[in-house]
């Protein structure tokens, strides 16, 4: 078997997957320097661990075009790295923050004032939690929505608005990959921002809730590779965000979890269907 695996930069991440995937075939590790389409690659399955939404969503694409399958596939890569589309999708099937779309200023401004202070506004794609902008009271809303409103990427202009969540210091992140829950960590921060890319310290989760509402949020996607972003709040837990280009490197050193294996093993399959 031949197993593509793209790349924005060899992270240790990749370096993982490539050692893990030597067991099942021959690995061809593709830059995306390299990548041209439409080209013929001879290749059986393609992880794709381009970074950056669309970069990974058009490799994804171009490949499956080809008829050659992706982990994880084009459609997932597509719902689970939008937020609106990932709002979308789990809203009524599992408990998430509250939360407005508006598609201007003025009904951003509107949209925030529903859902009370204070807010967090996100871009629609990202992760590392880049750009996102908690927002206390009008006078911060206003110079957000003013500052987005100048910045050339045209999807800075639809506003994404989610309830601020208070988190006991600490959020959870929970790995299921084709349908098995594989591990989850505490992500713990004095920062409102938990991310591990920002300095978050990891520890073992074990908790049977976090299980259950991970698998039941990888049930309404239906398929992929896919870490799962949960707050611990008053309400109970609450699904953050999906990401379908998980990073693990972290995961994998407090937790011991063979991530890297379970992707490739995910792939084989995949390109057995």
């Amino acid at each position: 078997m031949r197993i593509g695996i793209t790349y924005s930069y060899l992270r240790p991440e990749e370096k993982m997957l490539k050692d893990a995937a030597k067991e099942k075939g021959e690995v061809v590790m593709l830059h995306e320097d390299e990548l041209r389409f439409p080209t013929r690659y001879d290749l059986d399955v393609v992880i794709v661990r381009n970074m950056g939404h669309y970069r990974a969503l058009y490799t994804a694409k171009m490949f499956e075009a080809m008829g050659i399958p992706t982990v994880n596939s084009w459609r997932i890569i597509l719902e689970a790295g939008d937020k609106i589309l990932t709002s979308l999708i789990l809203h009524g099937k599992v408990d998430i923050p509250e939360w407005r779309v508006a598609m201007n200023e003025k009904s951003a401004m509107h949209a925030i004032k529903e859902l009370g202070y204070p807010v967090i506004m996100k871009p629609i794609t990202g992760s590392w939690g880049r750009l996102l902008s908690k927002i206390n009271d009008r006078d911060s809303a206003e110079a957000v929505v003013e500052l987005r409103r100048w910045m050339s990427n045209p999807l800075h202009h639809i506003y994404y608005i989610q309830k601020y969540v208070d988190k006991p210091g600490r959020d959870i992140r929970s790995y299921v990959i084709n349908g098995e829950y594989i591990t989850a960590i505490y992500r713990y921060s004095e920062h409102w921002i938990t991310n591990t890319a920002r300095g978050g310290r990891a520890e073992i989760c074990n908790d049977e809730e976090v299980r259950e509402i991970s698998l039941k949020v990888w049930e309404t996607f239906g398929d992929g590779a896919l870490a799962i972003d949960i707050f611990e709040s008053s309400e109970g837990l609450l699904v953050n965000e999906v990401n379908p280009g998980m990073e693990f490197k972290n995961v994998v050193r407090v937790t011991g979890a063979d991530i890297p294996g379970k992707i490739v093993d995910y792939a084989v399959e995949v390109a057995r269907r």
